[in-house]
């Protein structure tokens, strides 16, 4: 990464953490002025105990002076030293609780409103991004930019307080304090000679990790098809390249450097403690300083260097959070989908009518059409099966009726409208689906028959299941309906939860209804059950079949073949088998085994 884009990537983590900080603004200026009150407390502490132990000489050579009344100047000073820790002290556990708060909830918020995010980003990101990295990048954001803001109140006031040490030292001695400041001032220097090469490695080893991780639970999520494949050797192996090799190597050249910042501190830290105290010697026997001040200095010398000591040890923290912010930035800065749009048409109830205009469409600006001119028109209850073979299309036209995603040219047409102008919420109530490749929640067979119908009766839970013909699988599970299902639906075999999205599709009673291959994966007598219950579901409802066994679209009032991204031929099982020559022709011999 070159420098600039070092910069731009800190600068827009920066931003990031400053906007997670907004529903904390009371908060952080609290922190503000409890810290500045601190800070000053915190300052004065080590003058202070330097004056008593100049006034507990004093009673050693049985010399007391008189503070103020009855008051001895030593128990002025007690008191004085007493006070001020109080006040230090019980602001410190103030602020205290506040950042604990503050950084608990700011974690829980920024990872919340990072999966919420990403629900309401459109499915063209979702297909084109690897979401285990996204969902990584805004959980370490979460826990990291937290830290982040913990560590830096931690610091502030107590860098606040170095100046205050700084100007009450220079009271006391110029020479001592010019040679503390002279310390810290090499410190810093070399923290910030040793560190600033760190940001560029340290992004990179982020990067590696994540893509790392990210592929490594995506291979997790099909652990069926690898261990299928016998490939447990192969993608062990990849773990162990990509996370113990290429990550930890990165990792560890970044420790060998912390490593080296902690040795150079604690040298820097010792060789002015040392330039202290043997310049101390001579000052205290000739009586330019007593033995309390030399007591505030040493006081001193370590609150000056024990912020900028902590400044490193939390400079790791501080960079990684920042860029960790950034990468989840780019996630947080993608537009979510606009589901109402301006000026959008009101309608609560959909007959069914869909008509395709002269539609062309691309997945992006740089992509090729995979759409050329599509046109047909669906009058409401009418069935509409879609053939051809695979990655022709059918599918993407599909998903515009939807409005996943919106013609590159031309319009799609629900019951007369654009699809572009209408409440996107409402028209996908009234769409149900019954995919070719069912995907359950990790939960129960109620919540995923129920999903999207959550105001749902037991009786009529208990009608779709019968009509889906799982009511009698369910009755046989020891749990019923309160059965868990497993990640993705793994414990149910494909057609039982292919009859699982037919019986939520059943509660949807849409208006629209799309079928992708709905009885591939069924044996022959549950397809005939199937089939009989999905032909009572279309009744009177808009059906789309994408089919790619021909035997299942012979009852459909139109039959839309697809070759190449166009239609290429419309019309009935009947009147196509009849065209010679004719592609729905072709395709019907070959499944048949007529080729």
């Amino acid at each position: 990464m070159s420098h600039k884009n070092q910069k731009e990537e800190i600068k827009k983590g920066i931003k990031a953490i400053w906007r997670h900080l907004q529903p904390f603004k009371k908060q952080v200026y609290l922190l503000i002025f409890l810290g500045v009150i601190s800070a000053i407390a915190n300052g004065f502490v080590p003058y202070v105990t330097g004056r008593f132990f100049d006034t507990l000489i004093g009673v050693s050579n049985h010399t007391t002076v008189n503070g103020y009344g009855y008051l001895p100047l030593w128990g002025f000073f007690l008191l004085l030293w007493t006070i001020t820790q109080l006040i230090s002290n019980n602001i410190d556990w103030i602020m205290d609780r506040i950042k604990r708060i503050v950084d608990n909830d700011l974690g829980f918020r920024i990872q919340a409103d990072g999966f919420i995010h990403l629900f309401l980003l459109p499915l063209s990101y979702h297909k084109n991004t690897h979401i285990n990295g996204d969902m990584q990048k805004i959980s370490q954001a979460g826990w990291r930019i937290s830290t982040i803001v913990r560590s830096i109140t931690d610091i502030a006031p107590q860098l606040l307080s170095v100046l205050i040490g700084l100007v009450l030292s220079a009271s006391i001695n110029l020479t001592l304090a010019a040679i503390l400041l002279i310390g810290v001032i090499l410190y810093v220097t070399l923290l910030v000679k040793i560190l600033l090469p760190v940001a560029a490695l340290d992004s990179k080893a982020h990067r590696v990790w994540n893509d790392s991780w990210d592929d490594a639970a995506s291979s997790i999520q099909q652990v069926d098809s690898v261990k299928q494949a016998a490939a447990e050797e192969y993608e062990i192996q990849k773990v162990r390249t990509s996370i113990m090799v290429n990550s930890k190597n990165l990792w560890a050249q970044i420790e060998l450097v912390w490593s080296n910042v902690s040795f150079f501190q604690r040298t820097i830290v010792f060789l002015t403690q040392l330039a202290v105290f043997i310049f101390s010697v001579h000052f205290v026997s000739t009586g330019a300083i007593t033995v309390g001040q030399l007591v505030a200095l040493n006081g001193y010398s370590m609150m000056f260097f024990g912020p900028f000591v902590a400044l490193g040890h939390s400079w790791q923290i501080i960079q990684n959070g920042i860029i960790s912010a950034a990468h989840a930035e780019e996630i947080f800065e993608q537009k979510p989908e606009i589901y109402v749009p301006e000026n959008a048409s009101r309608f609560e109830k959909i007959a069914g009518e869909v008509k395709f205009d002269n539609v062309f469409f691309k997945y992006g600006a740089d992509q090729p059409d995979v759409l050329f001119g599509i046109d047909f028109e669906v009058q409401p209850g009418e069935v509409v099966a879609m053939v051809g073979e695979s990655g022709v299309g059918k599918s993407t036209a599909i998903s515009l009726i939807s409005g996943y995603y919106f013609p590159t040219e031309g319009q799609v047409l629900v019951d007369g409208v654009d699809t572009r102008s209408m409440n996107l919420k409402t028209l996908r109530r009234h769409i149900g689906v019954v995919p070719q490749e069912v995907a359950l929640f990790n939960d129960t067979l109620r919540v995923n028959i129920c999903y999207g119908t959550f105001n749902v009766t037991d009786a009529e839970l208990a009608n779709v299941a019968r009509e889906a013909h799982i009511e009698k699988f369910i009755s046989n599970l020891p749990e019923g309906y309160n059965t868990l299902v497993g990640d993705r639906g793994i414990k149910l075999s494909v057609g039982q939860k292919q009859r699982v999205a037919i019986a939520r599709a059943m509660l949807r009673k849409p208006a629209i209804l799309i079928l992708d291959e709905p009885t591939s994966a069924l044996d022959a007598q549950t397809e005939k059950n199937v089939t009989e219950a999905l032909e009572k579901l279309m009744t009177g409802r808009t059906t789309f079949i994408i089919a790619h066994r021909l035997s299942t679209v012979r009852k459909a009032n139109k039959i839309l073949v697809f070759e190449n991204g166009r239609i290429v031929e419309t019309g009935t099982h009947k009147q196509l088998i009849a065209k010679k020559g004719g592609v729905y022709q072709k395709l019907y011999e070959y499944q048949v085994g007529l080729h």
